[in-house]
């Protein structure tokens, strides 16, 4: 079985990426794969939930797509994100809270458990293609999210399974 981890900033590519290359491959997407987190979302972005709940919740929804990868191994999968950019997009909030370095731990003991299980490619897109005023990157350092992407990515436990993918626009019309 495979399993393609599809990575990288917002506006790379990924998901027009994977509805041309993955189509008769389950899909999970992340963040917001599972319902009770996309209702999360909601309540989070209405002010019901506070930030530090709201890493948490996201921290279980990486583990029960972990664990659903792992107890049901009879497909491939491609995934539109995973673990890797949620330890990416929120290192400083959960630095700030003291939950980085056990989530990075216990999400990167499944990714181990799910290697003896899939062949895994991580496809890492590192080129924005598309930029715009109401994004909400723009609120966020993009420079020091492509530096985190880039350290974590680089490190031994992921660097054999990584790809760089760098399309150019005229390849996605």
């Amino acid at each position: 079985m495979h399993l393609y981890i599809i990575e990288g900033l917002d506006k790379t590519g990924k998901t027009t990426y994977i509805k041309n290359k993955f189509a008769g491959y389950s899909k999970i997407r992340m963040p917001g794969g599972f319902e009770y987190t996309q209702e999360m979302r909601t309540f989070f972005l209405e002010g019901k939930i506070p930030q530090a709940e709201m890493i948490h919740i996201i921290f279980g929804e990486h583990m029960a797509a972990m664990q659903h990868l792992y107890y049901n191994k009879t497909e491939s999968y491609v995934l539109d994100r995973s673990f890797i950019s949620y330890l990416v997009f929120q290192k400083e909030l959960l630095e700030k809270y003291g939950y980085y370095d056990t989530y990075k731990q216990i999400l990167e003991d499944m990714f181990k458990k799910l290697s003896k299980s899939y062949e895994i490619k991580i496809l890492y897109f590192t080129k924005q293609l598309v930029q715009r005023k109401d994004d909400w990157l723009e609120y966020m350092d993009v420079d020091e999210l492509k530096k985190n992407f880039d350290e974590l990515l680089g490190q031994d436990m992921y660097s054999s399974y990584v790809d760089r993918v760098d399309i150019e626009l005229k390849k996605l019309i």
